[in-house]
């Protein structure tokens, strides 16, 4: 974390790709626990390093926690994972991800967890692959995304699994604002820095009430969430687990 000019800059590095997995979680809420705890008013840029900014679920954690079916153990982690994801959804504050290359899965749905969204050009892809993996969309998430791209948007990310340029996010609404990668820090913060901070509470009140009928429709519905953690453990949905996990290892 490094302040910049009016703004804070989070920056993921903990793994090579940001997989999301415990270490992960509790690097991003330490993260945040400082910005809040040193920097309670200022606007923040989230980005990563590299050629992705976060691969999302580190498949080698998740994959084993679902094929063992304990439910207990997968409500435990889902709440951190849900936790996390809200934590950034709701920040009473500006919010800009500045997208430095790949963004898949959790990653693309913490990505949209910003109010505002800059991309690199070049050959970044984008994509929610849950399904194609043997992963449910949880109700939380996909009541975040529609909030940030709209049902048309969302349901064609979610139930397709297709991967997406940087010209196809943006035209989605992943992506605000495309620029070259040199540029692209500079834009994030630019972004950051259009709301001064003495319209910081009046930020943070519009931003609470453009969310309330999202944050009131995920507490309205806790066993849409449970289902989701239902469905991986179904026999077909770990079979295909297992076939994208090898796919992985033989990439690697």
């Amino acid at each position: 974390m490094e302040r910049s000019e009016g703004a804070v800059i989070v920056t993921m590095r903990s793994n090579p790709v940001n997989r999301m997995n415990p270490g992960f979680f509790a690097d991003l809420h330490a993260a945040f626990d400082a910005v809040e705890r040193d920097h309670p008013a200022l606007p923040v840029v989230l980005t990563a390093e590299g050629k992705t900014f976060s691969a999302g679920l580190d498949f080698e954690d998740v994959f084993p926690r679902f094929a063992r079916n304990d439910m207990d153990e997968l409500q435990a982690w889902f709440a951190e994972f849900r936790g996390s994801l809200l934590r950034v959804f709701a920040l009473p504050r500006r919010t800009v991800a500045a997208i430095n290359g790949n963004t898949f899965a959790g990653g693309l749905i913490l990505a949209v967890a910003c109010d505002v969204r800059v991309g690199a050009e070049g050959r970044a892809r984008f994509a929610i692959n849950e399904v194609p993996v043997g992963i449910p969309m949880p109700w939380t998430y996909i009541e975040m995304v529609r909030y940030a791209l709209g049902t048309p948007a969302t349901a064609e990310m979610t139930l397709s699994g297709q991967l997406y340029d940087v010209a196809g996010a943006q035209r989605l609404g992943v992506l605000h604002r495309v620029v070259a990668p040199e540029q692209l820090l500079a834009t994030a913060l630019e972004e950051a820095r259009r709301i001064g901070v003495d319209s910081a509470t009046a930020y943070a009140a519009s931003k609470q009430a453009l969310q309330q009928p999202t944050m009131a429709a995920i507490a309205a519905h806790p066993e849409l969430d449970r289902m989701a953690m239902q469905v991986v453990m179904a026999p077909d949905s770990v079979r295909a687990q297992a076939s994208a996990l090898a796919a992985l290892k033989k990439r690697d």
